[in-house]
């Protein structure tokens, strides 16, 4: 288990076995994923991908992925869950895709030095209990110039002041700030971090953008002062950059 985090591995990859993200939208959840998160298509670029070698870092079920294999990637998706890794692949052989999807730990990636020209990774990497170690591999398997492409939990948003309200403050345990009530949204021990933080976390990035933006969840727990003082305080903090040449500091 990672210093800062105490929760185990195990009982993330247990959480996500028992349910992948979305299954319980059954054969909704294409259709609800993007109408939930419409940000998904405007980050992440699937048409820029044709030809390109790309790794999305938890496949989830398979909504994206599919996108890069259609988009004519050269697409690996890895997720640390075995039944992801099935959905995933079911829903390729239905339409007569292939691509290469494994189970793999974001911490510890299977793959050689700079041997993607695309890293993708969509709401995955928060929820790792050492997250700078998976953001390090996501850096060292980028080819150089190739294109970082990230979201992550923001924790100063208006997601994580509801939860620390929910699970915190309401059960008279106000202690432990943002951080303690972000832990209790989805799997076990799930984190949010500042654009500072990210930043500090991708050193061989450039031209690194990590910008908060309003979404639906922001806007569903502070309808009126989310809309007043816009996209500062959102949920999700959406990351790009370019992986430096070598010899470039």
């Amino acid at each position: 288990m990672s210093a800062t985090n105490p929760v185990r591995k195990e009982d993330v990859k247990g959480f996500w076995e028992r349910e992948a993200c979305g299954e319980r939208y059954g054969e909704d959840q294409d259709r609800i994923r993007y109408e939930l998160e419409p940000e998904i298509l405007r980050f992440a670029g699937f048409e820029s991908a044709a030809g390109k070698r790309v790794l999305e870092i938890g496949v989830g079920m398979g909504a994206d992925f599919l996108r890069w294999v259609r988009a004519g990637a050269v697409a690996t998706g890895v997720d640390l869950t075995e039944r992801a890794v099935e959905l995933t692949t079911a829903r390729l052989a239905s339409e007569r895709l292939t691509a290469d999807v494994q189970v793999a730990d974001a911490e510890k990636l299977p793959f050689p030095d700079g041997s993607f020209d695309i890293v993708y990774s969509w709401g995955v990497l928060h929820h790792t209990p050492n997250p700078a170690q998976a953001l390090a591999e996501a850096q060292r398997v980028l080819a150089p110039g190739g294109e970082l492409r990230m979201m992550l939990y923001h924790r100063r948003s208006w997601v994580a002041v509801a939860a620390w309200v929910r699970f915190c403050l309401l059960r008279g345990r106000p202690g432990g700030g943002l951080r303690a009530g972000v832990a209790h949204v989805e799997s076990p021990g799930t984190q949010a971090f500042t654009p500072d933080e990210v930043r500090r976390m991708l050193p061989a990035l450039d031209e690194l953008s990590v910008e908060p933006t309003l979404t639906r969840w922001d806007h569903r727990v502070a309808p009126v002062v989310s809309s007043v003082l816009g996209r500062r305080f959102g949920w999700f903090l959406l990351i790009h950059g370019t992986r430096r040449p070598p010899n470039v500091q």
